[in-house]
């Protein structure tokens, strides 16, 4: 039945493509358009669905869902398996070692099944799945929405209801329970924040609308935190961005939401990204990025405190390090409150202390540039993610495209570092919980620099080694914009060695190998930068959690144990080949982060109490010695 189907609408095809056409092969057009359009809906009604035969391989009546027409096998028209991320050959089953999951795609709707985090759910209409992420969250698209799931359970306060509360205020909600914050953004909420009881659930929901959306896919945001009404151990996270309002729709999907027995261990569906060098840079930049890629040992740069000349001169000077960094590195933000940056000053410093290519003996430009006009201050701010969504910040971006293009050496652009984290005007929390929106603002500024013609910028993407919010939503990887857009790896780590005693620190090798081995499966072939990193040497005054304050404290400066910590890092440099450094083999670059960090741990509204030494002055002069003897052996 099924060929003789399809034979009766092939015949139909042809018989129509033969009376549309005069003897010339030529189209006529003596039928109106909408007639054609009639036609073409004929024809699809014409055609006959039949069920997927493999469905009933992997069905299990746990799966059915007949309120939406998905009752058994014969109501499956198509069935997706994905093993460990990617779509299987065969018929796997889960098991404890792997991740099978099954999405089920009926007439009007698609019944996705996961194991490996305990759950299935329906979605409206045929929906595809995205599991490259598995370890961390499943994606759920068609062209009206895509749904976001995540398992989460690494809540550091508590399994009872004042932890659980004290991590949805600090770590997920604080910016969508703010009218002050959405305001200042231009979203509304299109209905009120519900919390309500959905079976063996309770559910919060949110829902909003990013305004003046016209350039933005999916303006409408609808966040919903389920949790067992009776546990407060894990909750699951659903985000789901649509074209259209949908609520009707996102309830619908909440209400079909069943945890199974969790079977398996969720798995990313890719082993490594694949490093792409910019096909359009120019051959200075080529050259030198050649020259990173095969680098044996670890250049050294910093950023200076206050981007002070005067500072800057000394510190590279006979008086302390004695000897030319390999990187210059300063920031630049989109601007300050209502003031846009204008990229002169910043591109004036880098004709001064740097213009280098990486063979002319002179620092190479590091530019670190963050979407932020108010220096990360998150609590209830603007945040520019949403405007540049919008296309407002699109001639500012040219504007620096241009001051960068015109500069012409190589420059290392570092965009947005620690994202993955709750202290950064671009981080998930600041995005309506999406880290797909700064992959989305990322990809908008470096096409814009194609387009400008910028050929020697080479970007870097550089999370922070532990992301905070603890979380699956939030990890690093989530961020990722994508092996189009990014050329290098940047890490961050620092040893703050500023508590109520004087002990030994982590080393550098003990810190960067748990930095390291997060990443380096994924990022193998990528040459790395320390983005930036310190270690403290003591400090006035240090943050007591158990008294949730600070406490001042004379720890002095610690120098000995810095300039210690220093020397062991710079022996990991010296020998970053052997495989007992097998950690650092990828570093190519590291930029010392030369400012103190300061706080106001009296409360006089003054941020001038030192809580941790990490500026090399002269007070730090054995780790600056150490630094100068590394860089004169290169």
């Amino acid at each position: 039945m099924r060929k003789l189907a399809w034979l009766l609408v092939l015949c139909l095809l042809a018989l129509s493509v033969l009376a549309g056409c005069d003897g010339n092969g030529e189209t006529t057009s003596s039928q109106p358009e909408q007639s054609a359009e009639s036609e073409t809906v004929s024809q699809e009604e014409s055609i006959v669905k039949t069920p997927d035969a493999n469905a009933e391989k992997v069905w299990n009546d746990l799966y059915a869902d007949p309120g939406a027409g998905l009752t058994d096998p014969t109501s499956i028209y198509k069935l997706s398996i994905y093993e460990n991320g990617v779509e299987a050959t065969g018929y796997p089953s889960p098991g404890s070692t792997t991740d099978v999951r099954y999405v089920f795609a009926g007439e009007n709707a698609t019944r996705a099944v996961v194991p490996a985090e305990g759950y299935m759910l329906t979605l409206p209409g045929v929906a595809t799945a995205d599991f490259s992420l598995g370890k961390y969250r499943s994606q759920f698209k068609n062209d009206q929405y895509c749904l976001t799931v995540t398992y989460e359970d690494q809540n550091p306060y508590g399994d009872n209801k004042d932890g659980y509360d004290l991590y949805m205020r600090e770590w997920l909600v604080e910016q969508i329970d703010d009218l002050d914050f959405l305001s200042k953004n231009q979203i509304m909420r299109t209905r009120p924040v519900q919390e309500v009881e959905v079976g063996d659930y309770t559910v919060k929901t949110y829902c909003m609308k990013i305004n003046l959306g016209s350039k933005i896919q999916f303006p409408f945001y609808h966040v919903a935190i389920i949790r067992p009404t009776a546990s407060y151990e894990y909750f699951y996270l659903f985000v789901m961005k649509s074209d259209e309002k949908m609520l009707n729709e996102f309830d619908a999907i909440i209400a079909s939401f069943a945890e199974i027995d969790r079977v398996g261990v969720p798995t990313n569906g890719f082993t490594s990204y694949e490093v792409k060098a910019n096909p359009n840079w120019n051959a200075e930049t080529t050259a030198y990025y050649n020259s990173l890629v095969n680098r044996t040992d670890v250049g050294f740069g910093a950023f200076h405190q206050g981007n002070s000349d005067e500072y800057t001169e000394w510190l590279w000077s006979d008086e302390a390090i004695g000897a030319t960094p390999d990187v210059y590195m300063t920031y630049l933000h989109i601007g300050w409150y209502d003031d846009l940056s204008s990229p002169a000053e910043v591109m004036e410093r880098a004709a001064k202390h740097a213009g280098g290519n990486g063979f002319d003996g002179k620092p190479v430009f590091n530019l670190t540039y963050q979407f932020t006009v108010t220096n990360n201050a998150t609590g209830g701010v603007y945040t520019p993610m949403f405007d540049i969504l919008r296309g407002k910040l699109d001639d500012h971006f040219r504007e620096l495209a241009q001051a960068l293009k015109e500069y012409g050496k190589p420059v290392l652009f570092r965009l947005n570092n620690e994202m993955n984290t709750d202290w950064t005007d671009y981080c998930g929390m600041m995005t309506l919980i999406d880290p797909d929106i700064f992959q989305m603002t990322w990809r908008r500024m470096y096409d814009i620099f194609e387009e400008e013609g910028v050929d020697n910028c080479i970007w870097i993407f550089n999370p922070i080694s532990t992301s905070c919010p603890y979380s699956n939503w939030g990890e690093a990887l989530c961020y990722m914009p994508g092996e189009d857009y990014v050329q290098m790896l940047g890490i961050t780590h620092y040893q703050m060695n500023n508590g109520t005693n004087k002990a030994a620190p982590a080393s550098f090798k003990a810190m960067y190998t748990e930095t390291a081995n997060k990443m380096l499966p994924y990022f193998e072939n990528y040459p790395w930068i320390i983005g930036e990193f310190a270690c403290g040497a003591g400090g006035e005054a240090y943050y007591d959690w158990g008294k949730n304050g600070y406490v001042f404290a004379d720890l002095g400066r610690n120098a000995d144990l810095q300039e210690q910590w220093v020397r062991g890092m710079l022996d990991c440099f010296r020998n970053n080949q052997d495989p007992a450094n097998a950690f650092c083999k990828n570093i190519k670059l590291a930029i010392w982060f030369s400012a103190n960090d300061y706080a106001d741990a009296d409360g006089d509204g003054k941020y001038d109490e030192i809580t941790n030494y990490l500026k090399l002055d002269e007070g730090a002069m054995g780790a600056i010695k150490a630094i100068g003897e590394y860089l004169k052996e290169n």
